[in-house]
């Protein structure tokens, strides 16, 4: 028979007898009846000496946590503590995962719902993990909640934001035109012998592509002249030039621009994104599944440098080219075989099915060698617009003095010392060179990686630092046809690739906007997540040529019927109205209080505009430090009142309190007095036009 660890009041008199012996040194007994504290029963079952415990015996995280007995837990498990899935998605499978909820070391059984178009409850998982792999086939809105079990009941459900998924299955090409598999062969033997360059470009599958031996496409950021190039998604399509043709010749010589080097101090995020050459494609829309649609480095090295415009920024780019490779191409350059039986006049699917294998133009040069590019930032929410000012001027003169013509490095001392006390951080990126060098940059080491950098590349590292498009040609026997009678046309003013970059002018902007409520300790609206997916599915229609006709300009595109904020609704309107932009706001209050033989109780309030607004944590002095505000006392005097206060209450105020009380002899001091004046600076939500270039 097992023990319990358990104990009587009975026997516990003798132990507590000896205890209390033992420990009087230590302890005085307050009270000679005191109470004998009654030990409730433990929960853990005692094995006997060299006894196994059997394997499925209940065991709690310790011996007395209120959890439960050896025969199970004493109440349901808590609430789960989060439950993450993507706002947005047009892939066909995704994750959701949670937290379970707390179970007092007992088995906790985890169950998921989901719910589609506002329909019924669905459970479609039972069970003791965490997460779940999710399998769509259409397009559709969703909602998830989870809740822990146990022997003793459930908790409440923990529920997810709404979900957009939005994926639309493109048609398997393969088993539409059985010569596909030919062409790879063809293209296979070019490849073996050609030279490849590496870069920062993802290559996009083709659908219905097998893995076999003659599989063009891969996952090692390396392309070849003639491949096809997505403008609008970003990404590498198969080469479908013809590689045979005895006029496809390709040739190398010296670049015509060596090596380039600059400092520039970033004006906003369009500006940043010319600096480090971010394409106009996708890949700089802020969704949380840009990620996986195929996009290129080029957004990595944005998104990780990009902020609202409270923060200073200076880029230092530094290119090293060593080779000019260039394709040239006969006059009927594609594949005989996509001419004669994917091509056609006219025809939408034609175009959408050559566009989806081809891309929308070819690569046909590429400069071979290495570059750093440098994101010098630093936080200026903490200061003034004269100090930001200021501080900006100061990093910009070390930068320059640091980096001189050519990007030689000189002393990095004097560089280090403003780096440090301005807390500035460094996003790094590169291409080609030392590989992971951009990785482990910091300001403590940027001197010697740099040098690193420019010392280390070699020809076995070079990547290609620029590359060059060209749009396919009509073929011969379409001369008689204009080029958007033949291709998917993505070109003009009002074209799909100019659609697609006002698009993500506003995900810039919607994402300065959504960023930085995380920064002031701030929940990030509900409004933002919800507009996050509305642009991914208006970018959406641009990516997929199937598509277009709902790429619309964003001043006329309305959101359609699988949405999270409603049908119909003009989204550039919706978003100037419900996506708010953060912007500083400051409020100064002189106050005077005086009373001669008596009291006051004053409760003075400071406040900004609107009660949406908030304290700016980085700002403040004295006791307002980190709360935004400082006060400066002119003059106080309080013979027998209370000391002052200062608080934030409610959020968009400051409140300052105290009771002004004298003395009442003789002899006291019959006056007091309190002036002051208090400096609030804050940040307030307010409306404002996106901006859209027209």
């Amino acid at each position: 028979m097992k023990t319990l660890k358990c104990l009587t009041v009975a026997s516990l008199v003798p132990l507590l007898w000896i205890s209390s012996a033992q420990a009087q040194e230590k302890t005085t007994v307050k009270s000679q009846k005191a109470e004998i504290q009654r030990i409730e029963p433990c929960l853990e079952p005692l094995s006997e000496p060299g006894q196994i415990q059997p394997s499925n015996e209940l065991t709690p995280i310790d011996d007395c946590d209120g959890g439960g007995g050896s025969t199970g837990p004493y109440a349901p498990p808590g609430t789960p503590s989060n439950l993450k899935h993507p706002n947005y998605t047009n892939d066909n499978n995704y994750r959701v995962t949670w937290t379970s909820g707390y179970g007092a070391g007992y088995p906790v059984r985890n169950e998921l719902y989901q719910q589609t178009n506002n329909g019924s409850w669905v459970k479609i998982y039972d069970g003791y993990g965490s997460s779940k792999y999710i399998s769509i086939t259409g397009k559709a809105s969703k909602r998830y909640r989870v809740r822990s079990c146990n022997t003793k009941g459930c908790s409440s459900y923990r529920y997810g934001n709404k979900m957009i998924v939005n994926h639309s299955p493109k048609p398997n090409l393969y088993s539409k035109y059985n010569f596909l598999s030919t062409l790879d062969q063809k293209t296979a033997a070019y490849k073996s012998s050609a030279q490849s360059f590496k870069s920062a470009l993802i290559r996009e599958d083709v659908v219905g592509q097998s893995s076999g031996a003659f599989t063009t496409t891969s996952g090692d950021e390396r392309f070849y002249l003639g491949d096809g190039y997505d403008l609008v998604r970003g990404a590498l399509k198969e080469t479908c030039l013809n590689v045979e043709h005895p006029d496809f010749e390709i040739t190398q010589t010296a670049p015509l621009q060596p090596s380039t080097f600059s400092i520039d101090y970033v004006n906003d995020n369009r500006h940043l994104a010319e600096l480090l050459e971010v394409s106009s494609s996708a890949k700089v829309g802020f969704t949380s599944d840009d990620y996986s649609l195929g996009l290129s480095g080029e957004k990595e090295r944005y998104s990780k440098s990009v902020t609202d415009d409270q923060h200073v920024r200076f880029v230092v780019k530094v290119k090293n080219r060593r080779q000019f490779w260039k394709l040239n191409t006969p006059t009927d350059a594609i594949y005989p075989e996509l001419v004669n039986q994917v091509l056609s006049p006219n025809d939408d699917e034609a175009k959408a099915d050559f566009r989806e294998r081809c891309g929308d133009n070819f690569i046909n040069s590429a400069n071979l060698g290495s570059a750093l590019y440098l994101v010098f930032v630093f936080d200026a929410k903490k200061y003034s617009y004269e100090e930001r000012e200021s501080k900006k001027a100061e990093l910009g003169l070390k930068i320059t003095e640091y980096f001189s013509a050519g990007g030689a490095v000189s002393s990095s001392y004097s560089l280090e010392q403003t780096l440090n006390n301005l807390q500035v951080t460094i996003n790094a990126d590169q291409v080609g060179g030392p590989p992971g060098l951009a990785a482990s940059i910091t300001t403590s080491n940027v001197t010697d990686k740099y040098n690193q950098f420019v010392q280390d590349t070699n020809s076995s590292n070079w990547a290609a630092v620029d590359f060059s498009t060209n749009n396919y040609q009509r073929p011969t026997v379409y001369n008689n046809y204009s080029h958007s009678e033949i291709f998917a046309d993505y070109r003009g003013n009002q074209g799909i690739l100019a659609q697609m970059k006002r698009w993500l002018d506003l995900s810039v902007q919607h994402k300065e906007r959504c960023s930085p409520w995380a920064d002031y300790d701030q929940s990030t609206p509900s409004q933002c997540g919800s507009s996050e997916a509305e642009l991914s599915i208006a970018m959406d229609a641009c990516r997929d040529t199937r598509e277009w006709a709902n790429c619309k300009h964003p001043s006329v595109y309305t959101t359609g019927s699988v949405n999270t904020t409603g049908s119909n609704i003009n989204l550039y309107n919706w978003l100037n109205a419900n996506v708010k932009k953060l912007n500083r706001e400051e409020a100064s209050q002189y106050y005077d209080h005086h009373v001669h033989k008596g009291s006051i109780y004053v409760n003075d309030q400071t406040c900004l505009s609107s009660s949406a607004c908030f304290a700016n944590k980085h700002r403040g002095s004295g006791v307002g430090m980190g709360n935004g505000f400082n006060v400066t006392t002119f003059y106080y005097d309080n013979p027998k009142g209370s000391n002052r206060k200062h608080s934030i209450s409610p959020q968009s105020c400051v409140r300052s309190e105290v009771n002004l009380k004298t003395g009442t002899g003789w002899f006291s001091d019959t006056t007091a007095d309190w002036e002051y004046r208090v400096n609030f600076e804050g940040v307030c939500p307010e409306t404002e036009n996106f901006v859209l270039v027209l």
